[in-house]
């Protein structure tokens, strides 16, 4: 265990650990690739405009379908990334937030993200009622 965290729980204090995001880039797809056969897992998602991934440059605009692949069992497998072709670095495709949809009637909706709720009712709830 962290050297931090045991000092922060032996002095009483409560912590929790969860993943997060401020604002979510990206929503789980499936993916046929074939008839009959089992969808791919995917991610949906807008890369920044400029960015290159493999030999495509993106506009910025148009959306994207992507599959990380699949995990290995051993963690640290997918860490190991020599061989044949692989420059040694993972490489990403850097994504924009979603356009927010508004209509005449209702302000803008919030941005997506993955539980920011969770961590403020965590960090201030309590002292909300």
């Amino acid at each position: 265990m962290n050297g931090a965290i045991h000092r922060a729980q032996f002095a009483g204090a409560e912590v929790r650990v969860l993943a997060m995001a401020g604002i979510r880039a990206t929503r789980e797809a499936e993916l046929a690739v074939t008839a009959g056969a089992k969808p791919l897992p995917c991610i949906v998602g807008t890369p920044l405009n400029g960015e290159v991934f493999g030999s495509q440059t993106f506009d910025g605009r148009r959306e994207v379908v992507i599959f990380p692949g699949d995990l290995p069992a051993d963690p640290e497998q997918a860490l190991n990334i020599e061989g044949p072709g692989l420059s040694g670095t993972l490489r990403f495709p850097r994504l924009r937030p979603p356009v927010l949809v508004t209509t005449a009637n209702a302000p803008a909706p919030p941005f997506p993200h993955i539980r920011l709720d969770r961590a403020i009712d965590f960090l201030i709830g309590d002292r909300l009622t």
